[in-house]
């Protein structure tokens, strides 16, 4: 009986082993987080080598409360981001990208994500068992270095030529473009579970543009300006930033800032009411200083009354 039970758990251990070298993990990375928020992403390459599908069912990590797999999907040009119920199937021999559709999002973190560290998780699959990952901690929000090279994240390969359009000329196209690029940059450095970050309009002109953002019942706008590394915040504000005189002072040539207050003002124009008070319930402007990478180190929840 004890050889015949030497060998079972013998098998059993052989088989797990078996299993979890057909999971492999690659360009773990996390974006860093703005001081006090509670709420980090988490982005991999999970590719499954062996003849079974397999699904990822759950993860834990010391620096969360809680970790959970979610699924971003636009609706009616709102970006909304949801838990995904049931895990994710990794297919057999395929590779799957947790980027830029799926992200697992550590919640409730007591001490924010610092770029240059790393955050260790548990990841649990149905059959492999469970895997632990280091998440490398990259800058504040856009593509991270290493989900680009799997392929994930970094759309720079994309060449979209520049915009033929009045007053857009020579736009930098590469990449996803402002609408999807804008609202993932501000719920990255945002959002959280319980307070649902809403982005519309968004308007651009050349390297500078505006947002209105909603949450908790609050309001405001956001002036974002392009650099090297994506969009990063500019400055946060209310009505204080609707006129072309404002954005000329906060750095805009005048035929940007005429354009970009003109398309703001068209935008808005299609908006409910309601919304447009929120958005000038925000009291002040308050700067954000830093390029990307560095934006976000102060926030706009509480400005709003």
């Amino acid at each position: 009986m004890k050889t015949i039970f030497s060998l079972f758990v013998g098998l059993l251990i052989a088989t797990a082993a078996v299993a979890q070298d057909t999971i492999r993990i690659d360009h773990a990375a996390s974006h860093s987080m703005v001081s006090g928020a509670k709420v980090g992403d988490g982005y991999l390459v999970i590719t499954n080598s062996g003849s079974e599908p397999d699904r990822l069912i759950a993860a834990r990590s010391d620096r969360a409360k809680t970790v959970q797999l979610h699924q971003k999907s636009m609706d009616n040009g709102i970006m909304t981001m949801r838990e995904l119920k049931g895990g994710l199937a990794i297919p057999a021999g395929q590779t799957v990208t947790l980027a830029p559709n799926y992200h697992l999002m550590f919640q409730d973190v007591e001490k924010p994500f610092r770029q240059g560290e790393t955050i260790r998780a548990v990841l649990s699959f149905e059959k492999a068992g469970e895997i632990t990952v280091d998440f490398a901690v990259g800058k504040i929000a856009g593509p991270l270095d290493d989900i680009g090279r799997a392929g994930g994240m970094d759309h720079g390969g994309m060449d979209h030529g520049a915009m033929n359009m009045p007053g857009k000329e020579g736009m930098d196209m590469s990449g996803p473009p402002p609408e999807v690029a804008i609202p993932e940059t501000l719920k990255t450095m945002f959002e959280r579970p319980d307070k649902p970050l809403t982005i519309l309009p968004v308007v651009v002109e050349n390297d500078w543009a505006i947002a209105g953002w909603q949450q908790d019942g609050r309001g405001g706008r956001v002036l974002l300006k392009r650099g090297h590394h994506g969009w990063s915040v500019f400055l946060c504000s209310g009505d204080g930033i609707r006129q072309a005189a404002a954005l000329e002072k906060a750095g805009l040539s005048f035929d940007h800032a005429k354009a970009l207050a003109a398309d703001l003002a068209e935008a808005e124009s299609k908006l409910d009411p309601k919304v447009l008070a929120l958005f000038a319930s925000f009291e002040g402007t308050v700067m954000m200083t830093g390029e990307a990478g560095d934006a976000g180190q102060g926030g706009h929840e509480g400005h709003g009354q």
